[in-house]
């Protein structure tokens, strides 16, 4: 069903010139605060996108960015809404806050989303190919909630509540979900609450040039969480950009999700996609357990433009499938970067992406990576 990587290059300098003199944000808090004073703002702005998993994207939404507080003491808010429609005949909606109160004491981040969804499916562990590929239709409430306390400085502690619920509507017949053998193979909802930890030191969220961010989070999903599934997860995030030269950084991510107990095949970790490994399918490689690191040289040759090489290892396992470093998949690229207004750091993201033994995959997204 995937359309072919011909149409990769299609209106990309169109979009660049569509896009360079409007006014846009992503779904993450921009720079902290500073001197300059900043009012309410909201736009309502146009969105296009490629990836290799939903083709060519179109649709809109709407963003509004705001202080609960002096702009010396609190950093900026964010709420927004939006909804898309793919080639791949997939539609998306929703809505996502990120609300920092006074003086950064508390904050409120999540999504609220309802989509009706192509997805791809290989099967489960690290041994899979192409010639495994499946489709199937799904639709997919999605809510995720997350509420941080400031404790010290850029420290937060809180707790996290995400639940989908997969209503798997049609899948290959003869496929392997078709035979009821996969784990979660008829749907269901997976709801898990748990405590997290949080500390961000980054000078922004949208183009970074120091500081660091870590996250750490364990989830129980029970019948009481509204889950069909009994499991528990823990999911381990780790970031830092290294500032090199006046206009270059270098970052890299170590990533990891480890969970146990009764997993259902759409709630297990995937490699791929446009942040976790690019140069994978997002979907192709899914287990019980994850763990990764990438990192990505970034370097801003002119006001507005830049160039990005990156790269990635990565593996997937479980008590079925051990650890095997054989099975390691290595991933690298490179990209362009446009920065599409002077005031905020949000790039349009142009990346080719390899991983041996895969197909060059293409990316044209906003924001980076990691």
């Amino acid at each position: 069903m995937r359309n072919s990587n011909v149409k990769k290059f299609y209106s990309v300098f169109t979009l660049i010139l569509i896009f360079s003199g409007s006014s846009f944000a992503q779904n993450e808090p921009l720079d902290k605060p500073g001197k300059e004073e900043k009012q309410t703002t909201i736009a309502v702005l146009p969105l296009i996108y490629y990836t290799p998993e939903t083709s060519w994207a179109f649709g809109a939404g709407a963003v509004a960015n705001f202080r609960l507080g002096a702009e010396e003491e609190t950093f900026e808010s964010q709420v927004a809404l939006g909804g898309a429609y793919t080639l791949f005949n997939q539609f998306l909606s929703y809505t996502s806050w990120r609300i920092f109160t006074e003086q950064n004491k508390h904050l409120f981040a999540g999504e609220l989303g309802w989509y009706d969804y192509v997805f791809f499916f290989y099967g489960i562990g690290p041994g899979v190919s192409e010639s495994d590929r499946e489709v199937f239709n799904s639709r997919l409430p999605r809510l995720r909630f997350d509420y941080l306390r400031l404790i010290k400085g850029d420290f937060y502690v809180g707790v996290r509540y995400w639940y989908d619920n997969f209503q798997i509507q049609e899948v290959e017949e003869g496929g392997l979900l078709d035979g009821n053998n996969i784990p979660g193979s008829m749907g269901g909802r997976i709801g898990g609450i748990g405590p997290m930890l949080y500390y961000d030191s980054r000078d922004s969220q949208l183009y970074p040039t120091s500081g660091m961010f870590a996250e750490s989070s364990l989830q129980i999903f029970r019948p009481w969480a509204g889950s069909d599934y009994s499991y528990m997860r823990w999911i381990g995030d780790f970031r830092q950009v290294l500032p090199i030269k006046e206009n270059s950084v270098f970052v890299y991510q170590a990533y990891a999700e480890l969970l146990s107990g009764e997993v259902p095949f759409f709630g297990m970790p995937l490699l791929g996609g446009n942040r976790l490994m690019r140069g994978l399918f997002e979907g192709k490689f899914r287990d019980r357990n994850m763990a990764l690191v990438q990192g990505e040289y970034r370097w801003k040759f002119k006001p507005r433009w830049g160039l990005v090489g990156f790269s990635g290892l990565g593996n997937i396992f479980s008590p079925s499938n051990p650890f095997d470093i054989g099975n390691t998949k290595l991933t690298y690229g490179t990209g362009l970067r446009y920065q599409l207004s002077k005031k905020e750091k949000l790039n349009l993201r142009f990346d080719v992406a390899h991983s041996p033994g895969e197909g060059l995959l293409f990316y044209l997204t906003f924001g980076e990576g990691f």
